[in-house]
């Protein structure tokens, strides 16, 4: 079905870092495509999770960039509407063309996914949220989920797919690893891509501890996060907070 986008000639400031990395979208697909964020595994355990849902949800993708992910994720599922949020009007266009395969209703909202919950009608489902909410300071990310709680289903759940710190760690010390990592690792990447991704991540990013995020979700009426993936190296992990 056609997707509807609406957008907000008065959309906020201070995500202008995060906004001009996505707009280069070549280079965060290149990422993407050679697997250096786990998607694969991501999208292995979070089908076999919603294998055990009931039929009939609904989606709202906050931060979705082209929705690629979520487009693969549930192609022939028994979706009940989609709903994808984002600063990029680039990655909205291709967003658009990438959900074109859902035949259920499509909403693309552009703006800072944090200002626009008021945008979406009713309560939602299932809210997933991959590999943004580290852009958010530790105040934004508790009054986030305090917004999001009443914006989702009983029964539904918030999915979060995020940078974690180990117990203890500190940003510097997680950026200072994830660096050696990068540059060890992403040989895919020409030198002038990984300066570019090792400048928007050290800028840009601001990881938790998971009992972090779960102070922050129980306060918030979630329970506690159910993790279903980390990568191998303590970097990500995917983590799934209910609503009783």
């Amino acid at each position: 079905m056609p997707a509807e986008i609406q957008t907000d000639d008065a959309i906020a400031g201070g995500r202008d870092a995060v906004r001009e990395f996505f707009d280069g979208w070549n280079l965060y697909r290149r990422i993407v495509d050679h697997d250096y964020l786990h998607h694969r595994s991501v999208s292995g355990s979070l089908a076999r999770w919603l294998d055990g849902r009931e039929p009939g949800y609904s989606w709202l993708d906050l931060g979705c960039g082209d929705a690629a992910f979520s487009a693969e994720l549930l192609a022939g599922r028994p979706l009940r509407s989609y709903t994808g949020v984002d600063l990029s009007s680039v990655a909205l266009g291709l967003a658009r063309k990438n959900l074109e395969s859902l035949e259920v209703p499509v909403t693309l909202l552009e703006g800072d996914f944090t200002e626009r919950l008021d945008r979406v009608s009713g309560a939602v489902d299932l809210v997933y949220i991959g590999l943004s909410l580290h852009h958010l300071l530790r105040r934004e990310k508790e009054r986030f989920f305090e917004a999001i709680h009443g914006r989702i289903s009983r029964g539904g759940a918030l999915i979060v797919y995020d940078p974690v710190l180990n117990p203890g760690e500190t940003r510097n010390l997680y950026l200072g690893r994830w660096v050696d990592n990068a540059r060890w690792s992403w040989n895919a990447l020409t030198e002038g891509e990984l300066d570019g991704a090792v400048g928007h991540v050290t800028s840009s990013d601001h990881p938790e501890e998971i009992t972090t995020l779960n102070r922050f979700a129980i306060s918030a009426g979630f329970q506690p996060a159910e993790i279903l993936f980390m990568d191998r190296t303590n970097f990500y992990a995917l983590m799934v907070f209910r609503v009783p």
